[in-house]
């Protein structure tokens, strides 16, 4: 069995690298001969964190060429009846399904059509095409929902990570329930590095472990994502939460830049810095800047008492780690994967904060400060409820294998 994993942005996102080992651990668990495949814009990178799966990685662009529609239709007319197929990369064509991986890359807040553009190409050659716990927020235009529904109609099934997006593709778009299931995502599988390691690392950004510790993700890319919002007033923000965290609740900040791609707009290590600079470069505000895998962030965000997290994947890892975890939100994602694990009155109760109310730093401290009274509270909320998501997630893959067999 060959599967071609696609959606992939590379692993330079802790995110994409924290979805996709679980995919292939669990593919593997169950059929150890399969064989899997990625296409990648970072093959290079993406082959470093991956070294130990036994996998191909494949150079996205490489693969979705496909000859000019009129040298097609000539060459086609010499062939036909005999060949059948189209012109396609025999990657895709020789699969024996397309997975859609990405978490959230079919939403209205990112172009779709290139993540679309495989999966046509697996359609017309007959391959089976599965969209993997993916997360949809409704789409803007009528354009770009037929344009996810001309495929979307098409394939063999569709795993959602949380709940609203399943009302949302089973109410709002027609799709039938017996396409689209409710799963978990992938990342909640994802294993943490071993507490050893973690506290090695903690020593090594010199904290101690004398005080209590809060873990921000904060991402230089989400005033791209939410129109509108001013890159310094959202530093401005984040510096008036960090100072409220080392006066009133007198905690070391380990700041997690989750994603790090070699761009100013999505390098989290760009934000992260300047929110030292503005800091004065405090001696109890840590940056873990190392090229950490996605495993070894779940440890270090394991090791704290509260998570603030605007990356997705970092809040999941808090939430993983049974840590009471705030997740700052701009799409349906934060919403609804937190809403499935705590339930939506503590997501009203402030462990979900919209980043427009964030923007308001008044109202972000007293959400922050509530949330830290109530910690342990929120913990045996997760504890109780965790091992529920994960066998969500690993029912993504028993779908999955069924559905191709």
């Amino acid at each position: 069995m060959n599967i071609l994993i696609t959606g992939i942005t590379g692993m330079h996102n802790r995110g994409v690298e924290a979805f996709v080992i679980p995919t292939i651990e669990q593919l593997r668990q169950r059929n150890p001969e399969i064989e899997i495949s990625l296409l990648t814009p970072t093959p290079d990178y993406d082959k470093i964190r991956l070294q130990n799966y036994n996998v191909n990685l494949e150079l996205e662009s490489k693969h979705l060429q496909t000859l000019p529609q009129s040298r097609k239709k000539h060459l086609l007319a010499k062939l036909l009846p005999f060949y059948k197929l189209p012109l396609t990369s025999p990657l895709i064509r020789n699969a024996s399904a397309v997975i859609a991986s990405g978490g959230d890359v079919f939403s209205p807040e990112y172009d779709i059509s290139p993540h679309l553009k495989p999966l046509k190409l697996a359609l017309e050659a007959g391959v089976s095409v599965i969209f993997l716990a993916q997360s949809i927020s409704p789409y803007k235009t009528d354009e770009q929902t037929e344009s996810w529904l001309e495929v979307a109609r098409y394939s063999k099934l569709i795993t959602v990570r949380e709940r609203l997006t399943y009302k949302y593709l089973t109410q709002d778009l027609g799709l039938s329930p017996e396409l689209v299931k409710l799963t978990a995502d992938p990342a909640f599988l994802l294993p943490a590095s071993p507490v050893e390691q973690v506290n090695n690392m903690l020593k090594s950004y010199g904290i101690k472990g004398d005080r209590p510790m809060v873990a921000i993700s904060t991402s230089q890319g989400i005033c791209g994502y939410a129109l509108g919002l001013d890159y310094s007033q959202h530093l401005e923000a984040w510096k008036k939460v960090v100072m409220m965290i080392l006066d009133e609740l007198d905690a070391e900040v380990l700041i997690i830049p989750h994603v790090q791609k070699p761009v100013p707009k999505s390098d989290d290590r760009i934000l992260a810095t300047l929110l030292l600079r503005e800091l004065n470069y405090n001696p109890r505000v840590h940056i873990a800047g190392a090229d950490h895998t996605a495993s070894e962030f779940k440890g270090l965000i394991s090791a704290c008492n509260l998570v603030i997290a605007e990356r997705t994947h970092a809040a999941i890892a808090g939430l993983c780690s049974e840590v009471c975890t705030v997740a700052v939100g701009y799409s349906v994602k934060a919403e609804g994967i937190m809403a499935d694990l705590v339930g939506s009155d503590l997501i009203n109760q402030g462990l979900l904060i919209p980043i427009e109310n964030f923007m308001n730093t008044k109202l972000a401290c007293e959400t922050i400060r509530d949330c830290w009274e109530k910690r342990q509270q929120v913990s045996l909320r997760i504890q109780n409820e965790l091992p529920k998501v994960k066998d969500k997630a690993s029912n993504n893959f028993d779908l999955l294998l069924e559905a191709i067999h």
